[in-house]
Formats: structure tokens, C-alpha cells, sequence
């Protein structure tokens, strides 16, 4: 049995509630909004669980609050996949309280947290040395709210979109770098650069998304991104993410494609069909993941250093 405080009462966090709290053996606490973070994050609970925002620096200081109460943490933001990637003397910190506490931190997720690094790192276990890697997702943007869809970059002409790209209030989705990241240390290699790519996808009619905003004609309407990972000197790793509020529209649907090469030739080909949508995707491996952090080494891990997640019997 386990207590499980739940900090972020948007709708990852609610909907993450709702699935733990189908679990006999799981007492939730919360859903906690801002109001109340310090009950949330100091409730001393087996695993408190972040699901607030995208930014490691953001949730920094929440990991630490909870960790410091004692309690394993799992975090839905993205770049919590490898914090190494953006601060490296924040991220060695609090693996070092987490260890100093006998307890776990780690991001958690499908993109990242699945498809692009756990999912990559199994299949390369049945392939040859030596391949290289490419992801394609394409996904329905549709059920996000507001907030997420404006990090996005839903709403905006193309001069628009551009100049906020610039000044990082577009994102685009978030977390590619990590999960390359992940695959690379896991593997023992080390990457050289990694070169993005973040385009606005412009509808041509008015899209309305109910109890959001409307996206007029010449706005954006999806993204269109690239990350290249390259390991000496040459592409080892390319996610692409193709996201759109309207997928049918534009005579494409959701799929999920993974693509191992050697020497120059594709070598096998996996896709899922329909792909993993973003919400359902992401509140089942956030609600799944109880176990493998209580399971976990202790300090800050990443998915290569976990168990599965996976349902849990009621």
C-alpha cells in the first residue's frame, strides 16, 4: 500500500487522481493545487507526484520541499526526463538529497519517458550494434487547454510564432534532447550536438476549439519539429514530432513509427497505429509508474534505470 499526494490539479493531475484512486491499495491525497503546495509537497506521502509545468528550474525547488519530507517523487515535466541537460549542478543536488533520503525522483511520461527513449532502448536490444535511431510521432493536440496549447504554438502567424520561438515562450513540445539523452547514456555514448528544427503548421481555415480560443485562417494551427542528435560527427538520433489541433483535416492520423538503420539501410520498422495519444498516454504512465519509483535506486533516475510501468490490479 502505498500514499500518493498529488501536486497540480490540471487535468494530468486530476485524471491521474481519478486512475490511483480505482487502486484499493492507494490512499490519494489531493489533487493539490498551487494554493497548496506546501500540504502537497511536505505531506511526508510514500510518492508525491508533480504535475505542474515544463521547466525543470520551475519545479527545481517542489522536488526538493518533498524530497526533503522524505517522499519518492515522480514529475511530469519534461525536461525532469535528464535535468542534466539543462543544469547539471541542480540536477547532481538533488540526486545527492535523494540519496541522502533513501528515496527516488524521476520524470515520467510518453514523450519523453516512452516512446522516444524506453521503447527506443528495448528495440535496440534485439538489433546489431551500431544503429542508428529515428522516431516519428504524429499527434492530436486537440484535448489540451489553453495554457498548454499557447506553449505550443497554437494561435500565431508565422512572424509571430517565429519571434517567440526566439524568446523560448513558444516550446513547441518539449523533452526531444532528454530522451536522446537518455538513449545515449544509457549506451555509454556521448553526443556532439543536437541541432532543432520548429515550424509552424498554418491552417488555411478558422479552426474553433471549444472553451479555448479560435485559431483564425494564416495562424498556426500545429507544429512541425526536428531534434538531430549527432555522435561523432554524424546523425545517430532524429525525433520528429508532427502535432496538429485537427489531424483529419489535413488527411492524417495519429501514429507512432520507429525506425532502427545499420550501415545506410533501414534495418526494422515498428509502428503503432492508432499512436499513443498525448492524455491517455500520459495519465496511464504517470498513474503506472507508483511501483517502479518505490522500486527504484535511489537518487534521481531515468526510464533506462527503471522496471516497466505497467497497471496494477485492482
Amino acid at each position: 500500500m502505498a500514499t500518493i499526494a498529488i501536486y497540480g490539479a490540471g487535468q494530468l493531475g486530476t485524471t491521474v487522481a481519478q486512475i490511483l484512486a480505482e487502486v484499493p491499495h492507494h490512499t490519494v491525497l489531493g489533487v493539490y493545487g498551487r494554493n497548496d503546495r506546501q500540504t502537497a509537497l511536505t505531506s511526508g506521502a510514500d510518492v508525491v507526484i508533480i504535475a505542474t509545468t515544463t521547466k525543470f528550474r520551475d519545479v527545481a525547488s517542489d522536488i526538493e520541499l518533498a524530497v526533503q519530507s522524505g517522499s519518492h517523487v515522480l514529475v511530469s515535466s519534461e525536461e525532469c526526463a535528464y535535468p542534466w541537460a539543462v543544469d547539471r549542478a541542480l540536477a547532481d543536488s538533488l540526486d545527492a538529497l535523494a540519496k541522502s533520503k533513501n528515496v527516488s525522483i524521476s520524470g515520467t511520461g510518453v514523450n519523453p519517458g516512452l516512446i522516444f527513449d524506453s521503447l527506443v532502448l528495448t528495440l535496440l536490444g534485439a538489433a546489431p550494434r551500431g544503429c542508428t535511431v529515428a522516431v516519428r510521432r504524429t499527434v492530436s493536440i486537440a484535448g489540451f487547454g489553453a495554457t498548454v496549447l499557447r506553449r505550443l504554438g497554437m494561435g500565431f502567424t508565422p512572424e509571430v510564432f517565429a519571434e517567440r520561438v526566439k524568446g523560448e515562450e513558444i516550446l513547441g513540445h518539449a523533452g526531444f534532447p532528454q530522451s536522446m539523452t537518455v538513449v545515449a547514456d544509457a549506451m555509454g555514448l556521448t553526443i556532439d550536438s543536437i541541432e532543432k528544427e520548429l515550424l509552424p503548421l498554418i491552417t488555411e481555415k478558422e479552426i474553433d476549439l471549444p472553451d479555448r480560443f479560435v485559431i483564425a485562417a494564416g495562424e498556426s494551427a500545429g507544429v512541425n519539429q526536428t531534434y538531430t542528435a549527432k555522435v561523432n560527427g554524424k546523425t545517430w538520433f532524429v525525433s520528429h514530432f508532427y502535432g496538429h489541433v485537427d489531424l483529419p483535416s489535413i488527411g492524417k492520423s495519429a501514429v507512432d513509427e520507429i525506425e532502427l538503420s545499420l550501415d545506410g539501410k533501414v534495418f526494422q520498422t515498428i509502428t503503432l497505429k492508432p499512436g499513443i495519444g498525448s492524455q491517455v498516454g500520459s495519465k496511464n504512465m504517470v498513474a503506472n509508474s507508483i511501483q517502479r519509483i518505490l522500486a527504484a535506486p535511489h537518487g534521481w533516475v531515468t526510464v533506462a534505470h527503471m522496471e516497466p510501468a505497467f497497471p496494477e490490479s485492482l
